[in-house]
């Protein structure tokens, strides 16, 4: 060929390459395998060969001159039979390329497949060609019949450079390992004691949050675990009542976070500013009576076990003053009043003045303005503490009915009342009030007759089931409420005082009592105050009352009284003390006596009017002969005149 002799000249040289590494094994292997890629195995290279090849270079050179030489000539256009030779022997290329690409890749697969198929659980068949699974498994081929081993180099003889080379890159290697070594174990022990120090500390954290807990729980606080148990909070302390009403019993539980050195966090509940209920009396105007602040024990314990007494403390005073609010809606009748975050309540007081209760609910911190009036100090302190008994009583008695049989079931849902707090408080002051009243006025008569000579023994008592007391408290069927519970309970019920009084009687006479009985109820049927008065038959019929009689107040029973006191005093007692010679009226208490019968004329007729007023006993001697009048008055107060010999000495 005539190109490749312009190739003749050219003189193969390796590729320029560093100094250092020219004669390096790793370039000459690279350069092995570059030529082996170029022209296929050593084995064909010959001296002849790539003589040949630069004279077939030579020649090539020329013909590239000579076609670029004669490029500039114009090109005859191909025709339709060169044009479709030229594309058949194109497509006939594109297709040899496709179909021997096609067989190496089938052979490519095929190869790792086979090496792959050494391990059972990579035995596919599906994996091989077409052609292998027909022409070598079908025919007995066995899987694994091919394998991959790596070239062990051990027993090669290495240069002596080469092996200074290793030798050194050994020990760099060696020296970089211990190094890494020696810097994994500081790292290592660096860890451990941080480690440790965490561990120390989270012991120590531990330690006293526990500590905490167990202090807690020996002074009676119940502690549960928290629904989300997490890390911060596993546990929380129930502070609150269990009975109480809904919205306060959910906020009686606060969780028990740690701090960062192990201490008991206080939670936002229980750091709140504490509050306490005010009692105020105001009479006339002017504060005369204030409730004090609990006392806060000073004993040892933690800061959060305090906290914990003051959260209890206060959602209790929370709880009372809210039931109280509600109450007041069916309270206003008798003067009870919500305004401005203050209850007033009015109270009975004295005839001259308007007494009131402002009960309201501040912080513990608040301070208290000074006064000079200390009076009524004890009645607001009493109101505060009888609220709190009744507030705990109500409690107590949720939890009672809860164990008792349930109602029969209807449609119907039962009725949520109020606890009868204010109601109770209203019962008791009108009670003790009427109650004093009236046996005040009864001892003042009992001890003006008793002046006159007319002896009226008085027995009184304030509440009768306080008299049964001992009796009703061993003989209780309620077995499962404690003494105190029972004693409470006394109160929420109507309250009754009993009054007997003895009226005075001639000699021989039978004794015969007044008895009144003062029934305080604030709701149905009575509505406040009945006084009921029992006169003893023999005096209704001859005075010609009714047995029983009822009275709404203290006033009318006493206008009563002293009409019925003047009536027996003047109709029984001076009518018997002179039978023959008095002569009476049915309705006034008014007595006729006759003198003694003398030569001189008729007997003189004497008119005796017996007044009884607010327990001030007057006797007034009318004459019709004479239009002169004495009159006389005991007051109980160191009279000594009996009034028999009083009637004695004017009527002879």
């Amino acid at each position: 060929m005539p190109g490749l002799d312009s190739l003749k000249d050219v003189a193969l040289r390796p590729w320029p390459t560093d100094k250092d590494d020219e004669s390096s094994r790793d370039v000459v292997l690279q350069k092995i395998e570059q030529l082996a890629a170029e022209r296929g195995h050593l084995r064909n290279i010959t001296e002849q060969s790539l003589q040949a090849e630069i004279d077939a270079g030579k020649d090539a050179l020329d013909d590239a001159k000579d076609s670029s030489e004669g490029g500039d000539e114009e090109k005859k256009p191909l025709t339709f039979e060169e044009r479709r030779d030229e594309i058949i022997k194109m497509q006939w290329e594109m297709s040899t390329h496709l179909e021997f690409a096609r067989f190496s890749a089938a052979n490519a697969l095929d190869l790792i497949s086979l090496v792959l198929s050494a391990d059972p659980n990579k035995r596919a068949p599906s994996s091989f060609s077409q052609t292998f699974r027909t022409e070598g498994l079908d025919k007995g081929l066995p899987f694994g019949s091919m394998g991959l081993a790596r070239e062990d180099h051990k027993f090669d003889v290495v240069r002596a450079p080469e092996q200074q080379r290793r030798d050194e890159q050994q020990k760099r290697q060696d020296l970089v390992a211990k190094a890494a070594r020696l810097e994994a174990l500081d790292a290592a022990t660096d860890e451990i004691l941080k480690a440790a120090k965490n561990l120390e500390k989270e012991v120590r954290k531990e330690t006293k949050y526990w500590q905490e807990i167990v202090s807690i729980s020996d002074k009676g606080w119940p502690i549960h675990r928290t629904r989300s148990d997490k890390l911060p909070a596993p546990f929380a302390v129930r502070y609150g009542f269990p009975e109480a009403s809904p919205h306060f019993k959910a906020r009686g539980s606060a969780p028990l976070r740690m701090d960062n050195d192990g201490g008991i966090v206080l939670d936002p509940n229980l750091a709140l500013k504490p509050k306490t209920l005010r009692i105020r009396v105001i009479e006339g105007g002017e504060i005369t009576g204030s409730s004090q602040r609990p006392v806060e024990t000073t004993g040892e314990g933690l800061a959060v076990e305090k906290s914990i007494r003051l959260a209890r403390d206060s959602l209790l005073e929370e709880e009372l003053f809210h039931e109280m609010g509600l109450e007041t809606r069916q309270l206003l009748p008798y003067g009870v009043r919500l305004r401005d975050s203050v209850i007033t309540v009015d109270a009975p007081g004295t005839d001259t003045s308007v007494r009131q209760l402002l009960i309201d609910c501040i912080p513990r911190e608040d301070k208290i303005p000074e006064r000079k009036d200390h009076t009524y100090d004890w009645l607001a302190q009493a109101t505060a503490e009888a609220l709190r008994l009744l507030l705990t009583h109500e409690h107590s008695m949720r939890l009672y009915r809860r164990t008792q049989l349930p109602p029969p079931l209807t449609s119907r849902q039962p009725e949520k009342k109020s606890p009868p707090l204010l109601r109770t408080l209203l019962a008791m002051l009108h009670h003790l009030h009427n109650v004093d009243s009236l046996f005040s006025y009864l001892s003042t008569v009992s001890n003006t007759l008793s002046s006159a000579g007319l002896e009226a023994p008085l027995e009184t008592s304030r509440e009768e089931s306080f008299v049964r007391l001992r009796d009703s408290l061993g003989k209780s069927i309620n077995k499962d409420l404690s003494a105190t519970d029972q004693l409470l309970d006394m109160f929420t019920k109507p309250l009754t005082g009993i009054a007997t009084l003895t009226l005075p009687s001639g000699a021989g006479s039978q004794t015969e009592q007044l008895l009144i009985a003062i029934r305080t109820v604030i709701g149905a049927p009575t509505f406040g105050t009945e006084y009921k008065l029992t006169l003893p038959s023999s005096l209704a019929t001859d005075l010609g009352l009714s047995t029983e009689n009822r009275f709404q107040t203290t006033a009318d029973i006493v206008s009563y009284l002293d009409w019925v006191l003047s009536l027996h005093v003047a109709h029984r007692v001076l009518r018997n003390e002179y039978t023959d010679r008095a002569a009476v009226r049915s309705n006034e208490a008014r007595v006729t006596i006759a003198s003694k019968s003398s030569k001189k004329g008729p007997p003189a007729k004497h008119n005796i009017t017996v007044e009884l007023r607010e327990g001030l006993l007057a006797l007034h001697l009318s004459n019709p002969q004479e239009p002169s009048q004495e009159s006389h008055s005991w007051t109980g107060k160191g009279d000594v005149v009996p009034l028999k010999e009083k009637v004695q000495s004017w009527v002879g």
